[in-house]
This record gives C-alpha cells, sequence and structure tokens, in this order.
C-alpha cells in the first residue's frame, strides 16, 4: 500500500466535516479527500473516470472493491493453510473495525474458526454490542449464553414476544379443527421464527435445557397456550431431523411423540393410551416434569383433538349394547378427560407451584349423561322450552361456566353439527355460548376460556363460508338461528370476529354462479353490514384493518356481474371516510 494513501473506516462523519471546514472551497476539499482516502490500486486514479462515466458512483466503486476483499480473506481464512499463527495477526488488526458493518466478514469468519483462542475480553466487548452480536457466529454466541444464561434470555425472549403475537400463528391455533391437519402443522413446525429458534439452539443440549426453562419461567408469568405449541413444535422438528442429543434428553419426548401421531392420524385407542399412561409412571403430581406435561396437554392442537375424540366415542357409545359402566369407550373418555383435566389447571396450577385438583365429579356424573341426551335430540326440531331442553340447558350453563373441558367438547361438538348442517341443534345451543361468553372479570385466567370461544367462533365462520353461505341467506332458520341471533351477538365482544365476518359475507361476491343462485336476496348483505359497523367491537389500533376489509366488500360487490348486486349504504360510506 502507497504511503501517501489514508485510512479512513468505519463513521467518519466528524472527520469528513473537519476537512470540509478546513477548506474554503468544498469542491476542492472533496477531490481532495478522494486523492488521499482513494483506493490504492495500480492504474485506480485513471479507471475511476471511466467508472463514473459508466454511472458508478465512488461509494459502489469502494463497496465492490470491499466486498471482493472480504470475500477472497474469508476463503483464505477457511483455508486449513490458515493457522493459529495466521490469526492473532489479521485478528488484532481487524478486530477495532467489527462495529462497521462492511468490515465485518473478515473478524467474524476468525472468530468462527479461532472461537477457542478469542479472550474473554473480547466476548464482552462483543455482548456489550447487539448489532455486533447478532451478526456473530453461532459457536460464538452459544459461548457468551452458556457463560451468562440470562442473556440468552434476553435474547430468546424477543423472539418468544414475536411467535406469541405473529398473527398467522394465532390463526392456526384458533382453528380447532383444520381440514388438513398435515398442512397446519407443517406452516407451524416450518414457520421463519420457529426455524430461528431452531438455529438459536443449534443441536446443542446444554442450549436446548436453557430454553426449556425459559420457557417453564415465562410460562408462569404469563401462562399462554402459544408457549405450549413452541415447545412442542421445537421438540418434534429435532424429532423429525433425528437429533437423539435433544430427543433423549426431554423427558417429554414420548408424551409429545405418541400425541403428536394422534393428531396427525385422527385417532387414539386404548393401545395408545396405554403408551401415553406409561409417560406418567413414577412421575409425581406437582413436580417440574408432571407440569411439563400438563404444559403439553394445553397445546391447542392436541387439546382440541382430545376434545373431539371425547366427541367421537360419546357418539358411539350411543350403539353399544353394554352398560356404560363396562364401556370400553367410555373408560376411553373417562382417560381423555382426566389428560384435560391436566390441561385446564395447567396456568393456574404451574405459576403457584401447586397440585393439579382431580377431575370434578360434575363431569362423570353430568356432563357424559348430558352430552349424549344433546346429540339424541339431533336434527330434530324440538322446542328448546321443553321439560328436557330446560334441564339440559341448565346442567349445561352450570358446567359450561365453570370447566375448560366442557367448553372445549361442546364446542367441538357444535362445530361437527355446523359440517353437518344441522340447524336444529345449532338454534338450540349456540345460544349457551353467548351466555357463557366471558366476561371482563375473568381477564386474567381467561386466557384459554376466552381462546376456546374465539376459536370456536373462527371455526365456525370458516365451516359456514365453505358449506353454508348460501343457507345462511335463502333460509330463515339458518338466518335467525347463525346469523341474526348468534353470529350478530359475538361481532360486539372481539374484534377479530368482526373482521373475520365481514371477509365472510365478502365471500357471496366472489363467484358470480353462486352469487346469481342467490339472486337478489343477497340485497341483505347491506343490511347487515350497516348493523355491523355500528355494532362491530372496534378499537383504535384494529379500527384501520376494518376500515380495509370494509373497503374490499365494498370492491367485492362492484366487480362482480359488473356490479349488478353492489352495495351502497351511506352509513359504510360514513365509516370508511371518518
Amino acid at each position: 500500500m502507497s504511503v501517501t494513501k489514508k485510512q479512513l473506516i468505519g463513521p467518519a462523519e466528524e472527520e469528513i466535516r473537519t476537512l470540509l471546514s478546513q477548506s474554503g472551497d468544498p469542491l476542492e476539499a472533496i477531490k481532495a479527500i478522494q486523492k488521499d482516502y482513494g483506493l490504492d490500486l495500480p492504474g485506480i486514479d485513471n479507471m475511476y473516470p471511466l467508472l463514473e462515466l459508466c454511472g458508478y458512483s465512488r461509494l459502489e466503486i469502494h463497496k465492490a472493491c470491499l466486498d471482493a476483499l472480504n470475500k477472497a480473506v474469508v476463503e483464505h481464512i477457511e483455508k486449513p493453510t490458515f493457522q493459529l499463527e495466521n490469526f492473532y495477526d489479521l485478528f488484532n488488526r481487524t478486530i477495532p473495525y467489527i462495529h462497521a458493518p462492511l468490515m465485518q466478514p473478515i473478524p467474524m469468519a476468525l472468530l468462527k474458526k479461532f472461537e477457542r483462542y478469542v479472550e474473554d475480553d473480547v466476548i464482552e466487548q462483543l455482548k456489550s454490542d447487539m448489532a455486533v452480536f447478532e451478526n456473530c457466529p453461532m459457536n460464538i454466541k452459544q459461548r457468551v449464553w452458556k457463560q451468562d444464561e440470562s442473556y440468552f434470555q434476553q435474547t430468546m425472549i424477543s423472539l418468544v414476544n414475536s411467535y406469541h403475537h405473529d398473527e398467522g400463528l394465532q390463526s392456526l391455533a384458533l382453528n380447532i379443527k383444520p381440514d388438513n391437519y398435515q398442512e397446519i402443522i407443517e406452516q407451524r413446525r416450518q414457520h421463519p421464527i420457529v426455524e430461528k429458534v431452531m438455529a438459536t439452539i443449534n443441536q446443542d443440549p446444554q442450549i436446548y435445557k436453557m430454553f426449556i426453562k425459559m420457557i417453564r419461567i415465562v410460562f408462569e408469568a404469563t401462562p399462554h397456550p402459544s408457549l405450549c405449541s413452541l415447545r412442542v413444535d421445537i421438540l418434534m422438528n429435532f424429532h423429525e431431523i433425528n437429533c437423539p442429543q435433544i430427543t433423549d434428553l426431554d423427558p417429554c419426548h414420548q408424551l409429545i411423540y405418541v400425541l403428536d401421531s394422534c393428531v396427525r392420524n385422527q385417532n387414539m385407542d386404548e393401545i395408545i393410551t396405554e403408551r401415553i399412561k406409561e409417560c406418567f409412571d413414577d412421575v409425581e403430581n406437582g413436580s417440574t416434569l408432571y407440569s411439563d406435561f400438563a404444559m403439553v396437554l394445553m397445546e391447542p392442537m392436541i387439546s382440541n383433538f382430545l376434545a373431539s375424540m371425547v366427541v367421537k366415542l360419546l357418539k358411539s357409545t350411543m350403539t353399544e349394547k353394554s352398560p356404560q359402566s363396562q364401556s370400553p369407550a367410555r373408560r376411553l373418555v373417562s382417560y381423555i378427560s382426566k389428560l384435560l383435566n391436566l390441561a385446564q389447571h395447567a396456568p393456574v396450577a404451574i405459576p403457584k407451584h401447586t397440585k393439579i385438583p382431580k377431575l370434578e365429579k360434575d363431569l362423570k356424573e353430568n356432563f357424559w349423561d348430558t352430552m349424549c341426551a344433546i346429540m339424541l335430540e339431533e336434527g330434530r326440531d324440538i322446542p328448546y322450552n321443553s321439560p328436557n331442553g330446560e334441564k339440559i340447558k341448565s346442567t349445561m350453563l352450570h358446567l359450561l361456566r365453570k370447566s375448560d373441558i366442557v367448553r372445549k367438547v361442546f364446542v367441538n361438538y357444535l362445530v361437527d353439527r355446523t359440517r353437518e348442517g344441522d340447524i336444529f341443534t345449532l338454534s338450540r345451543y349456540l345460544p349457551l355460548v353467548l351466555e357463557t361468553w366471558p366476561g371482563p372479570e375473568v381477564e386474567e385466567e381467561g386466557v384459554i376460556y376466552r381462546q376456546t370461544y374465539l376459536g370456536f367462533v373462527k371455526t365456525m365462520i370458516d365451516v359456514l363460508a365453505k358449506n353454508h353461505s348460501e343457507v345462511c341467506i335463502t333460509d330463515e332458520r339458518w338466518k335467525q338461528g347463525v346469523m341474526v341471533n348468534f353470529l350478530f351477538k359475538v361481532i360486539s365482544l372481539d374484534w377479530m370476529i368482526h373482521e373475520q365476518l365481514v371477509r365472510f359475507l365478502a365471500e357471496y361476491y366472489i363467484d358470480s354462479k353462486s352469487l346469481n343462485k342467490i339472486g337478489s336476496k343477497v340485497a341483505i348483505v347491506a343490511e347487515w353490514a350497516d348493523f355491523m359497523i355500528i355494532n362491530g367491537f372496534k378499537d383504535e389500533k384494529h379500527l384501520q384493518r376494518l376500515k380495509d376489509v370494509y373497503g374490499y366488500l365494498i370492491t367485492r360487490s362492484n366487480s362482480v356481474l359488473n356490479g349488478e348486486y353492489r352495495i351502497s349504504s351511506p352509513v359504510l360510506s360514513r365509516f370508511l371516510s371518518s
């Protein structure tokens, strides 16, 4: 390098400002800076004018040269011939500039290859700048995390928060009965946040144990189901890539693997339950492992599967000739109920470090028989105020208010009835969901309570959109029983329901063939939209999203069949322009 060339590396605003202020002619100062701090390459002064005529700025020229230099040096570092004696000199010359992103590739390559020779004071320097630490090689990060677990938790908590608040993942969690479980599982486990957590753990057993410990700590403070999903998905990802150093370490592996297979196959029998029971051998209620099992069972896809199995098994008992006490299906229902009981009490028992209570007698003595009584009336137009109907209503209201097991089983049953198009059962029992919707007083401990009902409404609207949208307009029983007396009431309870129901209305204007079948009756959609704007839940945070989806509804109505059934509503126009 020529001795006449000077170095100007990293943030250099002050140096450049000083050089400019010391010159009487800014243009001459710029030329001097370019000459003094330009590239020290043979013939470069002759090349600059040609490159500039081709449209390249000095920044682009210098960056391209630096990129090429970085690439060549990194390739040289990665060769076996680059040994420890070469490391110290190059590292000491490049580490002062590691704060400059364009200068990072060389010191980062050295850190990666010679991590065990890096002094602790350098590690502390890297820790002090989060932007630099984020770009460090994984072996450096893991060294820091293993030395400072709180620093690991600080890094991981941001990923956990992003996972919890991700709207796509929230939507998947609220789908209590997907059409394709395999697709949902893949979407969850291949999500970029999950992949980043996997990369952070990097198949390291100690880091994985720290991750599980952190999930427990966060769950004790905020017992959200998303933490259970993340815990399950991370372990199953390690299972899928055949990583025994992780799966053999986790005592929840067998339980998670068996339940994951059940969810995929939508089946559970006595042989499978024996494998689940093995997991609980010698595990005491109140222990850390027992709490971990409860968290696994609280995972939304698993708990909803278990609830759907209860519905399926109760239906099967209707045709059994053996007494209920001797029924294999009833025995399986009883065991699944115990698993759901762990899930129900996890959000309270785990933070308080208390034992999980036994299954309540009400479920064993009243709920299963009441559900069977409801099933016996399927598809029949029976007055809601009949003596038997009043007894069922009274029992169900009592149980729905006190047990999430009851709520999960009941809403899974109602989703089945929606798919089957059983408007009589829906008309009789949808009001029970409204009457037991959690109020503000259960805000703290009502996370699962609220999610159970939100998931039901979301799934129900999805099923209606696919199978029964036409009758919701053309059949008075569906219009009143589902739309007017249920959906138009729950829209006042949550913005997500409000938004999804607007999207449901927009579906009427997607297909011209279906719209022609409904004909002029579709005009009621405009009335419904007006009602929803006035009565639906709205808050400042999500107001623009609601405006966007209402705007989409109008756009669709204007575009199908040349706008023959377009929505023209002063209420809607005022809302969009407000």
